[in-house]
This record gives C-alpha cells, structure tokens and sequence, in this order.
C-alpha cells in the first residue's frame, strides 16, 4: 500500500508539471489559485529525499513582476472530488508529513532495548537460527537500517522468517505488553515537537488538490503558505485495534491534532524500526 501510494503520488506531481507549464486549463486554475500578490512562473521538478522534505520546486514573483523567487512545496493529493477544508492543518487528508528512522527517538531506542531483552530468544528457538547472538549494540544497527540486514543474526533471521505470519504474531504479542511510561511521553512531545518543526520548516508552501486533475471542473485545489512553528500541548499513547503499531496522539496549542506511528518498516521484526507522524 505505502509503495502505491507513492507511486500515485509520483504520477500526480508529474501531472501537475505537465499542467501548470503548459498552461493547460488545469494549470491555469492551479496557478490563479496560488496566494496573492505572488505569481505563480513554473514548477520545477524537485522532490522529496530523506533529506530534502518537500515534493516539488516553483518560481514565483513577486507583484513587480522582475524579481523570480524559488519556493520549495510540499503536496498533498486526493482522487475524491471533495472540498478542501481550510481550518484543517494541510496534511491532514494526506499521507505523513514526517517518516524517519526511530533512532532519532528516545522511544525508539526504548522499544528496541525492550524487544531484544523479551524477544530475541524466542526467536531464536522459533527459528533454530545458527549465528551467533549479536550483542544489542550489534543488533540494534540493523533493528533501526533502512534496508536489509547486514549482521550475520539478522540476515538468517530474514531468510528464515520474512514474511511469515509467526513473525507478524511476534510483533503483536510484544506489542501487546509494550506500555510507555510519563517520562517517555514527555520526552517524545519534545523530540516530536523539534523534528515536526525541522521538516515544516522546509516547506514555504503547501499544495493540495482532491479530484482530476485532467479536467478543471474535475478537482478543488488550495495552496497554504508555510505553516507556524508546531506548539504541542499533550501527548498520549493510543490503542491500536490490531496491536500492529504503536500510536501516539499529539493535540497542539491551537486545539488540532495528530499522531505518530512507531512500527518495523521493513519486514517485521527484521529492520527499519521507523516513526511515521500524521
């Protein structure tokens, strides 16, 4: 789901390209949305890397009509014909605004510790795995690796068990008894607040549109300017109906709300423990 989702994405942005440079009539409706006393020039692709947090580029100018600017922009689409509400935060009907690798998270380092101490074992017997068992500092590198294994333990662990429904059960049963403390959930406002903050600021706008884009009469667009600094109030831990994650609520000063989602990112129990936020 997450990859076809990505690749709608992809296809999406292409379209807006497409428009929005050609001054198709689609392009002409994207562009004379676009907030005043700015023009909207062109787009141009550039997107979003693990470091680069923002899915296309745009020149802009200003009322002068002299000066080109380049903003960096950050989309999010629907196919659903549906109106744009515009007191909801610009991601809200999106996929996650932030998805990164849980080391960066002290509860991230907190549910690894845990796994390894309560799980491994286990694992190991279920598996009759034959390497040696790493230490966790060894262990914990490929617990956190975005991609597949490198240590000896986890690489035969992989091609024993991904994919399989025991290694889903695993996660869930440890997910189950996985309760995170006071102090855990202040740490993680904290870190939340600072990260979310890092990555909005890299986006001078937001892009939204819910339809067709082929057809103007087709779809709601609606450009939002760069959002202020994130200011969370409260965070708790939430149930998750198919103890397949763990989830957290954040509701900010001005009374909206998100979560996080900390879950195993590349086959369950193997690598790439991640922190998704929304």
């Amino acid at each position: 789901m997450a990859n076809e989702r990505a690749i709608d994405e992809q296809l999406f942005i292409s379209l807006i390209h497409n428009h929005v440079n050609n001054q198709t009539p689609s392009g002409i409706k994207i562009s004379s949305a676009f907030p005043h006393p700015y023009t909207l020039c062109r787009t141009i692709e550039s997107g979003a890397t693990r470091r680069a947090h923002h899915d296309l580029q745009i020149e802009i100018m200003d009322e002068t009509l002299v000066t080109k600017i380049t903003k960096k922009v950050e989309f999010k689409g629907s196919k659903h014909f549906k109106p744009i509400d515009p007191t909801k935060q610009p991601w809200a009907n999106g996929v996650q605004f932030y998805n990164g690798p849980g080391h960066k998270f002290t509860i991230g380092h907190t549910y690894a510790r845990q796994f390894y101490d309560t799980m491994i074992d286990e694992l190991i017997a279920h598996y009759d795995i034959q390497a040696e068992k790493p230490s966790y500092e060894i262990w914990s590198k490929d617990a956190f690796r975005q991609g597949k294994p490198k240590s000896a333990f986890v690489c035969e662990l992989r091609e024993k068990g991904y994919l399989s429904s025991h290694l889903s059960d695993m996660r869930k049963k440890f997910n189950r008894t996985f309760v995170v403390t006071a102090l855990d959930l202040i740490t993680l406002l904290e870190e939340v607040e600072t990260i979310a903050n890092e990555v909005l600021d890299c986006k001078d706008y937001w892009l939204q549109i819910h339809g067709n884009i082929e057809n103007p009469e087709t779809f709601h667009v609606q450009w939002s300017n760069k959002t202020a600094p994130l200011k969370i109030d409260e965070v708790s831990q939430i149930e998750s109906n198919s103890d397949s994650d763990i989830n957290f609520k954040f509701i900010s000063e001005d009374g909206a709300e998100f979560t996080a989602k900390m879950r195993w990112g590349y086959g369950q129990c193997i690598t790439n423990i991640r922190i998704d936020i929304k």
